[in-house]
């Protein structure tokens, strides 16, 4: 699994600072997940990510051959 938030921060023109106001998830949480830095995700994160950016799980998560 690859973690593409980074990315998709970028293509919408959000900062971690924003989302982690507009989800109360933290921003050391939000900067490990956009660097790969985390062996996991809750599902409830992962939850107010995607309703926060109007996105897919599948745009936030990718599975990498």
């Amino acid at each position: 699994m690859k973690i593409m938030l980074s990315q998709l921060l970028d293509q919408k023109g959000i900062s971690q600072n924003k989302l982690s106001k507009d989800t109360g998830i933290s921003v050391s949480t939000l900067r490990n997940l956009c660097h790969s830095r985390t062996t996991r995700i809750n599902f409830d994160i992962l939850e107010k990510i995607c309703r926060s950016l109007g996105c897919n799980v599948g745009d936030v998560l990718s599975i990498e051959e």
